[in-house]
């Protein structure tokens, strides 16, 4: 299951790219019941150098806003979206923070808080430092103001649930991410004929079979978050201002190791798996459906078959995916499987269009 998966979503990413950052529920920590703490959160909400504010799209910046270069119609709209954004962002933190303190909700159990807080973490993680640190200040001052020290408690014991969440979160992503840079170094080493086990005198085939070698040694460490990895550094370096011919080497090397992962996972599934990959790099559909028609008429219904088993395989793990998957990846894989189950149902008769 896990590797049709890692194919479908490798061959997608280097159709369109993935937006979706780290999708996962495996970051959660222990909840103490009502969040007890041994400090304050008071204490962290007031300076929001502690609160952390990791933000895809800010971390790169040196400063907020428009450059100083902008006319004053382009501040004027820069204003407008960032107060738009900050309505937005209030309204789910003050969403969230309710469905946390909530006597009734059945949400903030120990058992269900790390999947709530795992579903909101694009909301927490792309505040920044300050917005955070105010919105929880003014959160638990309108609880102090009610006078009710239960509500008191449980804003505060959110509060800093919210924070050692996102510490948490950023550490095990942090360990995460180094650990994809080293496979990745490792991989360019050994491509390079520099990497572990190079002896000298090795000849060029020595050196591809060390490297087929290594690429199936590892092979358990090709997730989706690597995947993801390596989409996000060939973005990063195809993105780039000044295109040196050493970084286009680099995001040459980049997607020969992305079509090497997708081979090496794809021969487990066999060839249906690499022909289903396959028909996601087209971008027109009566393209894609074009290939189709012609391969099922070509192979058969067996292969029909063995296409089908993986579609329908792919579509229920995509279901059991937290926090969903690309509706457009869907939508392909859908349109896939329907059309391979029109030809399975009239192949007997002659009558697949």
């Amino acid at each position: 299951m896990k590797n049709i998966l890692v194919v479908i979503t490798l061959a997608h990413l280097k159709l369109k790219g993935d937006e979706n950052g780290i999708v996962t529920d495996a970051f959660s920590l222990p909840v103490p019941t009502q969040y007890q703490r041994t400090r304050s959160a008071y204490s962290l909400v007031v300076k929001s150098d502690n609160l952390p504010s990791l933000s895809t799209t800010t971390t790169m910046t040196a400063k907020y806003g428009p450059s100083s270069e902008t006319s004053d119609e382009e501040q004027a709209e820069w204003q407008q979206g960032e107060e738009k954004r900050t309505a937005r962002q209030t309204e789910e933190f003050k969403a969230l923070l309710s469905e946390m303190t909530d006597p009734t909700s059945t949400s903030n159990t120990p058992e269900n808080l790390p999947g709530l807080m795992t579903r909101n973490v694009g909301l927490l993680l792309n505040m920044r430092g300050h917005e955070g640190s105010e919105l929880m200040k003014e959160a638990i001052e309108e609880a102090e103001a009610t006078g009710d020290e239960e509500t008191v408690k449980r804003v505060i014991g959110a509060a800093d649930y919210m924070t050692s969440f996102v510490e948490e979160f950023v550490n095990q992503a942090k360990t995460i991410d180094d650990g994809y840079k080293q496979l990745m170094g490792k991989i360019i080493r050994r491509i390079a004929g520099s990497g572990e086990g190079k002896r000298d005198g090795d000849s060029t085939r020595d050196a591809e079979i060390a490297f087929d070698q290594l690429m199936k040694t590892e092979k358990q460490n090709f997730t989706p978050g690597f995947i993801r990895h390596l989409e996000g550094e060939c973005q990063r370096i195809a993105s780039a201002r000044n295109m040196t011919p050493e970084s286009s080497k680099m995001l040459q090397t980049i997607r020969l190791i992305q079509t090497r992962v997708l081979e090496e996972l794809g021969q487990d599934l066999g060839e249906g798996a690499l022909v289903l990959s396959q028909l996601l790099g087209y971008d027109d559909r009566n393209e894609r459906m074009a290939v189709l028609d012609a391969g099922l008429t070509v192979r058969g219904v067996d292969f029909a078959k063995e296409l089908a088993a993986l579609t329908t395989e792919a579509l229920d793990g995509f279901k059991r995916v937290p926090g969903g998957v690309d509706p457009n990846l869907v939508q392909i894989i859908n349109e896939v499987d329907e059309r391979i189950q029109s030809y399975i149902q009239n192949s007997d008769d002659g009558e697949f269009q």
